[in-house]
């Protein structure tokens, strides 16, 4: 039969600080919220938190969140309509493309080609 190993002191420490701050966080109502985003957002996140002096992220996401939560429903909605930055594809990444695209349809003849300009 297997041996019960009784935990070391710095372990029954470790717990009871750990059911501490637990019970302080519940006195509080704080509770954890854990959120996903595309990493792509984090160098514009800390950009804003530079700007506005903010440097905890934990802070800005219930600035957010507090703001968003005491808007009336008009301003809920603007804020939380999702915003599309237009994105203009450079004429050299287009000639590229095209150029590409014309080689393999040459190195796989048999789809017909219509220009737009050439529509009815």
């Amino acid at each position: 039969m297997a041996e019960v190993q009784e935990p070391t002191k710095e372990a029954i420490k470790q717990k009871k600080k750990r059911e501490k701050a637990a019970a302080k966080d519940a006195a509080l109502g704080v509770e954890k919220f854990q959120i996903e985003v595309a990493g792509v957002f984090k160098p514009d996140v800390k950009k804003v938190m530079k700007a506005h002096g903010i440097n905890n992220q934990q802070d800005i996401h219930q600035r957010l969140l507090i703001n968003l939560i005491g808007a009336d429903f008009e301003t809920q909605a603007w804020m939380l309509r999702n915003v599309t930055t237009p994105y203009e594809i450079p004429e050299k990444v287009s000639r590229a493309f095209y150029e590409k695209s014309m080689a393999e349809i040459a190195a796989d003849p048999g789809d017909e080609i219509i220009s737009p300009s050439s529509s009815p």
